[in-house]
Order: C-alpha cells, then structure tokens, then sequence
C-alpha cells in the first residue's frame, strides 16, 4: 500500500535558516535591542531629572518658608513692646540663648572658621563661609492669668489647664505695661494650670530668682517665647543641610542639600520704618532698625551626574563651575519684619 505523501519526509522542511538569514535575523534582533535599551536609558535619565529638579524646587520652597514664618514673628511677644518694662529672671539673662531683648540676629561669615560677630559655641559644626540667623519671638498661644493671683510678687501663677506648657519651658508673663521672663520649674503645669517658677529645681537656665518684679492679675497673659536659630551644617550622610537649633535643644535637620545662606539686612536709618540700604551682618549698626531680610539660598540636587558635564551657577555675585555633575538653583527673597514696621 503506497503511504500518503504527507507521511514522507520533505527535504525542503528539513533545512532550516541559512548562516546569510541567521546573521541577518541577529544583526536585526540586536538593532531593536539597542534601541530599546536607548529609549530606557534615556528615559530613565530624563526621570531621574526631573524628579531631582521637583525635588530641589521643593526644598527651595521650604527653606524660604521657614525663614519667612520666624521673619514674620520675630519680635512678637504679645503685647509686650518696646515701652513695656520687662524682668528677666533667669539665671545669665544675658546668654546667647535667653538674650530676648534681640529679636533678630545675624552673624556674617567672615572666613571659613570665623563669623562677626562672634557664634556662640552652642552653634555647633556650622559650615564655614555660610551665614547664620537667630529670631527670638513668642511659641504658641496665650493663656490668661487666672485666679487665685500672685499673693506676691514671687508666688506661682494660675492659667487655665490644657496650656501646652510643660517643665522647663521659658515663658513671658506681661500685662502690656510690665513684663516677666520666667522659667516653668513644677513637673504639671499642663495638667494643674499652676506655673511654678522656684530657683533651683534642676533645671537649664534656672531663675535667678522668684521675684516677677510685680503681682500679675487677669489683665495679664502668658506664653511661651523662643530663640531659633538658622544654619548650614553636614547631616550624617556628609551633604550640607539647614539646621534650627531650639533654645539650648539640639539642633535638628530641616532640608538637605542646602549648599549656602547668605543673608542682607534692611536697616531703617531714618525712622521712617523702610529699608534705607541693605548691609551684611558685620555692618549693621543697630539690630533694632533692621526692618527687612534679603535672602540668598543655593540648593543642590542629592543625586550626582546628573548633568552631562559641570554646570556653573551665579551665587552671591559670584560665578563658580563645581566638580561634580549636581544641578543647583538659587532663591532669593526678601522679607519684611512686619513687628517692626506695625
């Protein structure tokens, strides 16, 4: 019986690609695979751009934020103003982080270790040739003076309970004609509503003494006052970064990758409440006639490489090409201290 002829092998099935087609097919498979691996590339590249910039304009945008709230701020402490009589009683009422008689203040960098005037050494491992900033100014609300009151001057205070307040706090009693730099020394004064201000008791600065120079009333109010200050240093991961120090707490990480501060400072000569020119820290005559800060922040990106070669950037009137390959922006603002302007 003859087979059909599909059951006989077919010679011309069996012969597969030629060495020509192969080469060919490969030649081909290897265009298309570099052209994808081209189009990745490049668009990886172009997210990792733009997620970098996003990234930067963030942080530029933050950083002149936080400088514009304490700007805002700085000098407020109620309705304590400058004809108002204040005590402070705090131990060394005259140290960098308890001196609130200077609601705004500049140090200029000089060199790549020094600053005028002079940091206090609770600044600690700032950058050279970067400036730093420190507003003093009320935190968090007010509470009204509550009875019983003071039988005298150096008795405890009384304010509703839920304050906020805790142990340790630095804190200004005022009735607008007089005021009182105190320190909460009592473990509850949230809690109680009673603010205890013993000399002593353990605490950092301490008072000096218990005398609030007056017997405080419900005419008068408290609240929390603080120093902040600004400024450049490394973070862990080595990338300079805006730090706030607290009062005496340790200084804290705001937003990396801020390079540079470079600040000008609006001093009114004349008393007509306007900027008369703007100088650097070190030529400032009186702290309390600057009425308007210019800032300079310098941002950089935190991946390197992304630039096809070093990118140079206008800083300070300066023009500088770096080594690496990170993109960078400059912000500029110029705020008004409006607590002097009022």
């Amino acid at each position: 019986m003859k087979r059909p002829s599909y059951y006989l092998p077919s010679s011309r099935a069996q012969r597969g690609f030629s060495l020509v087609e192969i080469l060919a097919g490969m030649t081909a498979g290897l265009i298309l695979t570099t052209g994808v691996i081209q189009v990745f590339s490049s668009s990886k590249q172009s997210y990792r751009l733009q997620e970098a910039l996003s990234r930067l304009q963030e942080n530029g945008r933050f950083a002149v934020e936080f400088i514009s709230y304490e700007a805002r701020n700085a000098g407020y402490f109620g309705c304590a103003g400058t004809e108002t009589r204040v005590v402070n009683t705090l131990n060394n009422a005259e140290q960098f982080a308890w001196d609130f008689s200077t609601p705004l203040q500049g140090f200029e960098a000089t060199s790549a270790s020094s600053w005028t005037p002079a940091l206090d050494a609770t600044i600690t491992q700032p950058l050279g040739n970067r400036d730093v900033l420190t507003f003093r100014h009320t935190s968090g609300n007010l509470a009204k003076v509550e009875p019983p009151f003071m039988p005298t001057t150096s008795a405890a205070l009384h304010i509703t309970p839920d304050n906020g307040l805790k142990k340790s706090d630095i804190v200004m009693v005022s009735d607008c004609v007089d005021a009182a730099i105190l320190q909460v020394t009592n473990a509850n004064p949230d809690t109680s509503g009673t603010l205890v201000h013993n000399t002593g008791n353990g605490v950092t600065p301490g008072n000096a003494t218990k005398d609030l120079g007056k017997r405080y009333t419900d005419k008068a109010n408290i609240i929390q006052i603080t120093t902040s200050t600004y400024y450049i240093r490394a973070n862990p991961r080595g990338v300079p970064s805006l730090y706030r120090k607290e009062s005496d707490d340790n200084p804290q990480e705001l937003i990396e990758g801020v390079e540079d501060m470079q600040i000008l400072y609006g001093e009114d000569t004349d008393g007509s409440q306007e900027a008369n020119g703007y100088v650097t820290a070190d030529n400032v005559a009186n702290w309390n006639n600057v009425v308007s800060l210019r800032l300079n922040f310098l941002l950089q990106t935190m991946e390197n490489n992304l630039a096809s070669s070093p990118q140079s950037y206008t800083f300070n009137g300066a023009t500088i090409t770096p080594s690496d390959r990170r993109l960078r922006r400059v912000f500029t603002t110029t705020l008004n201290l409006r607590n002097r302007t009022l």
